[in-house]
């Protein structure tokens, strides 16, 4: 009970360092990027620091596996140099024994991040966007899905066009029962448009089956909708601009996540990047453990002719090569060819499994 929890004191001290230090080069790096960025555009530092908290969850949560990583690495190294793993590996303790209260505390870690963090960080990078808007430093054209419709929002100098449709393609180019509302100015309605169909082309919509109710003309003429079969309406939307403003599912929290993938589905849009995202989150805990288990197949085992300094960088290259796997497994999952589950399970698993039997093999000697 006592090797119990001075192990688990010394992982938690290991990974107060290293979140700290990892801190400290985020806001040095990303700082130095965020106050050039916001000079270059003529803003004050203030605004600039603003935005560099809001960025801070988003950043040290992509940067948990390698706190991980340190925070073992860190830990093992400690235990080694005051000779304490031999002591306890004398005393009857297995590496797996020693290796215990780290993996609980990295599972709940993992979780903590999932389902603490992941929601943190979701709420963080929306006050993000909602800076930069507001400073005109994004794109001011969005989208959303609510329970029946997409809406779009095409805005320009002149013209803010809100546009309501009910269903679309799985690209995002064709879009279904819509409607445009054409606005003049803040609050004046200009024109309304339905049409039964629209395609997104370079630089305008195409639409087909077509009412126009213009509020410029005369009251007489107004109350009745000009009909045509096919109107171009010009538009600074691109395709790109719509899919990347809902393709990013860390503004979403992990606990409306599937409701959003039933909107996108029912929507006709293809989901699959935010449920590969929902079962990543999901598997974070497991991928936390397999990069424990890293360090301590290099550093938790039986001495070895290799030095200290080999066995870290063995261990950085090792934990960079399952995060490289990892993301290279995910960009097949977009092509909708492997199971989800497999790719955002599959390589921790497999990654456990493996150092872990070697973590045995070196243990037996």
């Amino acid at each position: 009970m006592i090797t119990t929890i001075y192990i688990s004191i010394r992982y938690l001290q290991s990974l107060g360092i290293s979140l700290l230090t990892v801190l400290f080069f985020i806001l040095l790096i990303d700082g130095s990027d965020q106050l050039n960025f916001f000079s270059s555009n003529g803003l004050d530092a203030n605004k600039a620091i603003l935005n560099i908290f809001l960025r801070i969850p988003m950043l040290t949560l992509e940067a948990m596996a390698l706190i991980i990583m340190l925070s073992s690495i860190l830990t093992f190294s400690w235990l080694s140099n005051s000779n304490e793993i031999p002591i306890l590996k004398a005393s009857g303790k297995s590496a797996f024994r020693i290796l215990l209260p780290p993996v609980i505390i990295t599972i709940l870690l993992g979780l903590i991040v999932t389902f603490i963090g992941g929601p943190l960080v979701s709420a963080s990078m929306r006050a993000s966007d909602t800076v930069l808007e507001r400073l005109n430093l994004t794109n001011k054209n969005s989208f959303s899905v609510s329970d029946n419709d997409i809406w779009l929002r095409d805005k320009n100098e002149s013209i803010d066009m809100v546009i309501k449709a009910s269903t679309m393609n799985s690209t995002a180019t064709v879009f279904y029962d819509l409607i445009f509302f054409e606005f003049y100015g803040q609050e004046k309605l200009n024109r309304k448009i339905k049409a039964s169909k629209a395609i997104l082309r370079d630089n305008f919509w195409e639409l087909t089956n077509v009412k126009i109710m213009d509020n410029n003309l005369r009251p007489e003429i107004k109350s009745k909708p000009i009909t045509i079969k096919q109107l171009d309406v010009p538009t600074s939307l691109t395709n790109e601009q719509i899919t990347d403003s809902f393709a990013d599912p860390r503004v979403i929290s992990i606990y409306s996540i599937k409701q959003f993938i039933s909107r996108l589905e029912m929507s006709g849009y293809s989901a699959v990047r935010h449920k590969l995202f929902f079962l990543t989150e999901l598997s974070r805990p497991i991928f936390f453990t397999a990069m424990l288990l890293i360090a301590a197949m290099f550093l938790l085992g039986n001495e070895s002719k290799f030095s200290r300094s080999i066995k870290i960088f063995m261990c950085l290259f090792i934990g960079f090569l399952l995060f490289s796997i990892q993301k290279i497994f995910e960009s097949f999952a977009l092509t909708e060819e492997v199971p989800l589950a497999l790719v955002a399970f599959g390589p921790s698993t497999f990654a456990i499994l493996i150092f872990s039997g070697i973590l045995l093999h070196i243990e037996d000697g």
